[in-house]
């Protein structure tokens, strides 16, 4: 039987933003959000970055706030807060439920790997969240000096793996860090935010869980991995 690999983001895949610690420090600066508003304007916010290649007028904090409707002054006060006063640990602390059932549902063959564009710290944070256990290692760009979307951290994963790069997919939240051409990426798209984004042409997931299914029809092996199989 052969091998494939699924090479997860980390923040935004596996662990969640807490929308709690988000909604509770914005009242500080005269924002009130919801902690399910507060994070789905993260995902809107973090799309417009995507679409205009990281060059949104304004900046991340100024998008949000018009997802959110308060001042862009006070989000950026915020958000220049939680970046420099509150942990990532903290913030990024919500185990995403979905990822826990697929690691149940993924077949022996389907093997897991994280490259996560982050400050050496993604290890750590999966290791007390208690994830690191359902994967095979980590890549961390601020502990390898590589970062998505360079195909270099892509062929690092495959081959710790022994995996060839062309049976990879990489399961991202955002299409920043895809690479180009190999691995393919799926976009883990849990808002809907990409929905009517018509240029973007990867294949879209509401549910981490629909990747097991995926990975269960033949048809769609070869299709994804056309020149990689050669029985399935």
């Amino acid at each position: 039987m052969l091998d494939f690999a699924i090479l997860f983001d980390s923040g935004g895949v596996l662990l969640l933003p807490d929308g709690n610690v988000i909604a509770e420090h914005a009242e500080s600066f005269g924002i009130t959000v919801t902690p399910y508003v507060a994070v789905r304007s993260m995902a809107l916010a973090d799309r417009e970055i995507d679409l205009s290649a990281g060059r949104p007028d304004g900046g991340f904090a100024r998008v949000w706030a018009d997802y959110v409707g308060c001042s862009p002054t006070a989000a950026e006060r915020l958000w220049w807060h939680l970046e420099r006063e509150i942990s990532s640990t903290v913030l990024w602390s919500q185990i995403n439920q979905e990822a826990i059932r697929l690691f149940s549902e993924l077949p022996p063959n389907v093997r897991r790997y994280v490259v996560s564009n982050a400050d050496g710290r993604a290890h750590a944070e999966l290791v007390n969240h208690g994830l690191s256990r359902h994967v095979e290692g980590v890549l961390d760009s601020g502990a390898i000096g590589v970062a998505k979307p360079d195909r270099r951290i892509f062929e690092m994963a495959a081959v710790a793996l022994g995996v060839p790069l062309g049976r990879c997919i990489y399961v991202g939240d955002t299409i920043g860090g895809a690479a180009e051409g190999e691995p393919q990426t799926v976009l883990y798209d849990r808002f809907d935010v990409f929905a009517r984004c018509p240029s973007v042409r990867h294949r879209r997931i509401r549910l981490l869980t629909e990747l097991a299914s995926l990975f269960a029809d033949v048809s769609w092996i070869r299709e994804t991995f056309t020149g990689n199989v050669e029985t399935v």
